[in-house]
C-alpha cells in the first residue's frame, strides 16, 4: 500500500455510494460470504449487535431467516448508515454513529454478536478488548460470529510472518506520516487463524471454530 493513509470514517464515507458493488466484487466469497452468516445463528435469535455494520450487506439473509430480529448496529461512517436505514425502513434497527472501540455494549443483552470485514484493521490488544466486551454483552448461550479477511496457508507459506510484516509496515507509515495517535486510519492488518482463536479464547469464549472459508475470507464462530 502506498500513499497517505486515510482517516477511517472519511475512507468509508467517501466510498458509501459505490461500496456494496465494489466490496462484493473485491472479496473472496463475494455475496455468498454475506448470505452464509445467517445459517450460523441460533434457532431463536431475537437480538443482534452488529459491529461495523456499514450498509448492512449481511442483513438481507438475516432478515430472511429472522424477520423480527432487533438489530443494534455501530458504525463511524454516517453516509453508510443512511444507506442502510433506507434499505430497511420497516425493520427494528437501532443504528449508532459511534466507534465500537469506545462504545459500551451493555451486559447479557444480545443473542448474537457479529462483525463482518471490520476487525482486520486492529492489533491484538485492541481486538482482545473488543472480544471481552462482546463476551459480556452476549446472553448465556449466545454466539459471536466473525467473517473477515484472515491470514491462512491459502495465501502465505508463513501466515505469521505476513501478519508481523503488515503490522510493522503500518507502524512505519504512521510514523512517516506523523499521524494522530488517537485517530483511526484505514490499513489492513489481518491476523492468522490461530491468533484469532487464541484472542477469542482469552476473552472467555469456548468452542471457537473456523466454520466456513473461501480463500482468505474465513468465518469464525465462538460460544459463550
Amino acid at each position: 500500500m502506498s500513499g497517505d493513509l486515510e482517516e477511517m470514517s472519511a475512507f468509508f464515507n467517501s466510498r458509501a455510494v459505490r461500496y456494496d458493488s465494489a466490496h462484493l466484487a473485491g472479496i473472496d466469497g463475494g455475496a455468498e460470504s454475506k448470505r452464509v452468516i445467517a445459517s450460523f445463528f441460533p434457532e431463536r435469535a431475537e437480538t443482534l449487535i452488529d459491529l461495523g455494520i456499514g450498509t448492512g450487506l449481511e442483513l438481507e439473509a438475516i432478515f430472511g431467516r429472522f424477520p423480527d430480529i432487533r438489530v443494534t448496529g455501530y458504525d463511524i461512517a454516517e453516509d453508510m448508515l443512511k444507506i442502510l436505514a433506507e434499505k430497511y425502513p420497516d425493520k427494528m434497527l437501532d443504528l449508532r454513529l459511534e466507534s465500537y472501540l469506545a462504545a459500551d455494549f451493555g451486559r447479557a443483552a444480545y443473542d448474537v454478536a457479529l462483525s463482518v470485514m471490520t476487525l482486520h484493521h486492529y492489533d491484538h490488544g485492541v481486538k482482545t478488548a473488543i472480544y471481552r466486551k462482546i463476551f459480556d454483552c452476549l446472553r448465556p448461550g449466545g454466539v459471536y460470529i466473525e467473517c473477515d479477511y484472515i491470514l491462512s496457508e491459502y495465501e502465505f507459506d508463513d501466515p505469521q510472518k505476513a501478519e508481523d510484516e503488515n503490522f510493522e509496515r503500518y507502524r512505519q507509515l504512521r510514523a512517516e506520516q506523523n499521524l494522530d495517535d488517537g485517530a483511526e486510519y484505514h490499513y489492513d492488518t489481518p491476523c492468522t487463524v490461530g491468533n484469532q482463536k487464541e484472542m477469542l479464547a482469552e476473552a472467555g469464549f469456548r468452542e471457537v471454530k473456523a466454520v466456513w472459508q473461501v480463500k482468505n475470507t474465513i468465518l469464525l464462530t465462538a460460544a459463550k
